[in-house]
């Protein structure tokens, strides 16, 4: 069973076409893009309406419109992937330079640390609010 159409973009697509006088390929409603395909004929009938001022055939067209069109959502590119990367600095040619040596101090053998107990209201409000990493995650989804 396919999905009824939108009536918002059903107006849409009448109103892009009472104001340009074109069918349209692709409508935006509610800041979210629709690729939009016409069955079998329909895009050529309604473009030859247009053409020869016919608007009783249009509305007979419209009306039908709601069966004769499928629409699909186009996925926004996120504006990370939309910046360039920079090009990688390169070392210029030469002769290759030796990386130094660095004594590191040998690490003590040392008991590991413990937190100290939380008392039982401390443990509440840690309970009651979220984690960063959930503070985190929250402000990606919004973006």
């Amino acid at each position: 069973m396919t999905q009824p159409v939108d009536n918002s973009i059903l107006h849409e697509i009448v109103r892009v076409i009472e104001s340009r006088r074109k069918v349209p390929e692709k409508v935006i409603v509610k800041a979210r893009e629709y690729a939009l395909t016409y069955l079998e004929d329909h895009q050529r009938r309604l473009e030859e309406a247009l053409q020869r001022y016919d608007s009783d055939r249009l509305n007979m067209l419209y009306g039908q419109l709601a069966s004769k069109i499928k629409y699909q959502m186009l996925r926004r590119v996120p504006a990370r992937a939309a910046v360039e990367p920079k090009p990688v600095k390169r070392p210029a040619v030469g002769k290759p330079v030796a990386a130094k040596k660095t004594a590191k101090p040998k690490a003590k053998a040392s008991k590991p640390t413990r937190k100290p107990k939380q008392t039982n209201a401390s443990a509440k409000k840690a309970a009651a609010r979220p984690s960063r990493s959930a503070v985190r995650r929250a402000a990606t989804r919004r973006k």
